[in-house]
């Protein structure tokens, strides 16, 4: 029971710690007073490069003062234990995931949610600098915050005392949770029961961050560039065509020889 209750402790302190530093940062450094208020929509760009940071910082110092020592195995950062193609295969099964979700609850009208959409709305109009910050802030710093404290904390130390099933819903509902919205926090569930999988796997936490990492930095670019496809038609058949991708995916890394 002792590291069940443990982890659970510091999950709530990474999650207080997230929100508050996230709203000390945004107040402190945003230059948004002289306006009158803070005006989501003119600053968005600027208050997601300010925040997350922060709340990504949060949650790396969490990980490794929480894992204790030697951090490299407690936060499952040693080599993976797969070949390269299967890494390939992970990364593939993670973009095709996250495009079946989201596609999946436009063509149900349910949306994306507003916090989804505002990032939507925040990444289109961003510049080149702008966009390159966003890449590396949303697409490679948050990744890794939260793969470190969610798969290669959270995760390990709750393996300590569960089956992989159990430690890797929880860490999955977890991980929803601290996304907030409700659209959201479903959507980030759903990938991070997969990025479980994929550091039980591999043993190692080192190919959920790239999965992690290339999942965002397609998202950010995509849309800035793209958006996403209107009309339910469009992306029922995108959520199907992508879970089908996703199925292959899983076939193939299921047939693999577990880590020795």
């Amino acid at each position: 029971m002792r590291p069940i209750v443990t982890t659970l402790v510091v999950y709530v302190i990474a999650a207080a710690a997230v929100f508050g530093l996230q709203l000390l940062a945004v107040t402190a450094f945003l230059p948004w007073r002289s306006g009158g208020g803070l005006d989501l929509e003119r600053h968005g760009l600027a208050t997601l490069l300010v925040g997350v940071p922060a709340s990504s910082g949060a949650l790396i110092a969490i990980a490794v003062l929480a894992a204790g020592r030697p951090r490299r195995v407690r936060l499952r950062l040693t080599p993976s234990r797969v070949a390269p193609r299967a890494i390939v295969a992970m990364v593939i099964g993670t973009l095709a995931l996250s495009q079946a979700l989201e596609s999946l609850v436009i063509a149900l009208g349910v949306g994306r949610g507003p916090a989804l959409e505002w990032v939507v709305r925040a990444l289109a109009s961003a510049s080149p600098a702008g966009l390159l910050l966003a890449v590396l802030v949303i697409g490679v710093l948050a990744p890794v915050g939260e793969e470190l404290f969610f798969r290669g904390y959270m995760l390990t130390r709750l393996r300590e005392a569960w089956r992989a099933g159990p430690a890797i819903l929880v860490t999955a509902l977890a991980f929803g949770l601290m996304h907030g919205e409700p659209v959201h926090a479903v959507l980030a569930a759903g990938i991070g029961l997969y990025l479980g999988f994929v550091v039980e796997r591999s043993a190692s936490v080192r190919p959920s961050v790239v999965c992690h990492v290339a999942n965002n930095t397609v998202s950010v670019l995509l849309s800035a560039w793209v958006g996403s496809p209107p009309g339910r038609g469009v992306n029922a058949a995108l959520a199907i065509g992508a879970g089908l991708v996703f199925g292959g995916s899983m076939v193939w890394l299921r047939r693999l020889p577990p880590p020795a």
